[in-house]
């Protein structure tokens, strides 16, 4: 049985003339088993003009047209487009990513989404008018007297590194331990944080004459094998607050999560984690301090298991006075402090592809109090 996956990548970077952009793809014919594990794969030459490289090029240029009329600051965006198609050469799936670094005057900031099915809504969907709201003039702000008791309210691009940090607590070496041992405990607040499987739904089985019935009696229910022929099932971390077992390994990799790597012919876990928080809806706090977009070039996560956000922020009274806050803590620890999810879920790419809420969380004073974070004022 054999599938073929095809990846489009490209980069754009500007230059005095026009942006010069750069487009590959790379094509793989993947032999599996009866069982559903993959055995093989060869490189095959690919189209030229392969529908995936004209949508990535397309893609790029569209961000980057996008950004100068926005910012006029961008550095460098790349995208990718992965397509699958089954032994017969019909289609399963397609999936699209897209990640742009900007030079904005508060600083470098990223812009990130990812989805699947057709990529031309990409683009539309990043948060264009709060990076509009970067531009010149821009004079740093002091924060109004009462910022430490007002809650803090991350947008999707900072809530989604809280996100992605709680998922490596709980799922690393040292989480896993931890997770089995408190299995059933309450740990967040009514949270909800899902790892999401990176084979598409249907992967392995379609064309493929692989008899699923079976695996939909196990709850396989149209998605995918991974590509050690396990089924790639949504994993729970977090159930509503409380602290889910850990997933069982197989070969050192969860199972479902197996990938297969041409270059080195073995297994190996998926290069970007797949998460989504979710959890009871909060309205947007009028008198809230807002954390939107995380600066670039500074380490976020630390070998103690803290992460740092060096953050562009503003209050939703004074929309228009910017300051910079740093708020660190343990991921778990700050998300125990989050008083809802408001605002329409966003899918953010960038080390992981998270989808959440802006996420409402208790104000700085609070969160110190409780000896969960440490939140100051970055003075220029």
């Amino acid at each position: 049985m054999a599938e073929t996956r095809t990846r489009a990548s490209g980069i754009v970077t500007p230059t005095r003339g026009a942006p010069r952009l750069t487009v590959s793809l790379d094509t793989l014919r993947v032999e599996r088993d009866a069982t559903g594990r993959v055995t093989g794969s060869r490189r095959v030459a690919g189209s030229a003009d392969q529908d995936a490289g004209k949508e990535t090029g397309l893609l790029l240029t569209e961000a980057a047209e996008r950004t100068a009329s926005a910012v006029a600051g961008l550095q460098s965006a790349v995208a990718q487009i992965h397509e699958w198609h089954d032994g017969d050469g019909l289609p399963v799936s397609r999936r699209a990513e897209l990640l742009a670094r900007v030079e904005t005057p508060g600083g470098p900031v990223l812009l990130g989404t990812s989805g699947p099915g057709d990529p031309a809504g990409l683009v539309e969907a990043l948060p264009w008018d709060e990076l509009g709201a970067l531009s010149e003039p821009f004079v740093p702000a002091d924060p109004p007297d009462d910022w430490r008791e007002r809650p803090l309210l991350l947008r999707p691009s900072a809530a989604s590194v809280l996100v992605a940090g709680a998922a490596f607590s709980l799922t690393s070496r040292g989480g896993r331990a931890t997770a089995a041992r408190l299995a059933g405990r309450r740990i967040l607040p009514q949270l909800t944080l899902t790892d999401l499987p990176s084979a598409p739904p249907g992967s392995a089985l379609d064309g493929s004459g692989l008899d699923a019935s079976g695996l939909n009696e196990s709850g396989l229910d149209g998605s995918g094998l991974d590509d050690r022929g396990d089924p790639a099932l949504p994993t729970v971390l977090v159930d509503g607050g409380r602290i889910c077992p850990p997933p069982p390994l197989a070969e050192g990799i969860a199972r479902g999560r197996a990938v297969w790597d041409h270059d080195t012919g073995g297994f190996g876990p998926p290069p970007l984690a797949r998460l989504e928080l979710d959890g009871p809806r909060a309205e947007v706090p009028p008198d809230a301090v807002e954390l939107v977009w995380c600066v670039e070039g500074l380490q976020r996560y630390h070998g103690d298991g803290t992460v740092r956000l060096q953050c562009l922020a503003r209050v939703a009274d004074r929309p228009g006075g910017w300051f910079r806050l740093a708020l660190r803590g343990k991921p778990v620890h700050l998300l125990r402090q989050a008083r809802g999810l408001a605002g329409p879920p966003m899918a953010v790419h960038s080390d992981s592809d998270v989808t959440t809420r802006s996420l409402v969380l208790a104000g700085a004073a609070e969160m110190e109090g409780a000896g969960h974070a440490v939140v100051t004022v970055i003075t220029p």
